[in-house]
């Protein structure tokens, strides 16, 4: 980077997007080997975090839970009426079924109960 380079300040907040010179960070970067070579730098240092502290404990739990909520992956306790419900719908769908299969194996047509052999 040479003496006139005035962008080494800028290279933080155009890695992250909040520059406001941004054309100009680009056309200098393009041209300019030793502001590319720091930009590097730091877009490693803070991708790789090799010189930035670890966030806490209570940071990565309060993390893993506001995703967990997001995402609503955390159960939610069940409501009292929701356990009668799926019952009465089990047994509903048992005894259309076996109405359905009396309907459909007696009467007319039926499938016969043993093979008859003419003589």
């Amino acid at each position: 980077m040479t003496e006139s380079c005035d962008v080494r300040d800028e290279l933080v907040a155009f890695h992250f997007g909040a520059c406001d010179r941004r054309d100009d960070v680009e056309r200098h970067l393009r041209t300019c080997a030793s502001c590319l070579d720091a930009f590097l730098a730091i877009k490693r240092d803070i991708e790789l975090a090799e010189t930035a502290a670890a966030p806490s404990p209570a940071l990565h739990a309060l993390v893993r839970d506001s995703v967990a909520r997001a995402l609503d992956l955390v159960p939610r306790p069940r409501r009292w009426w929701e356990r009668p419900v799926a019952f009465a719908f089990a047994v509903s769908v048992v005894l259309a079924s076996m109405v359905a299969m009396h309907a459909l194996t007696t009467g007319p047509g039926a499938p016969p109960y043993a093979f008859t052999t003419r003589g």
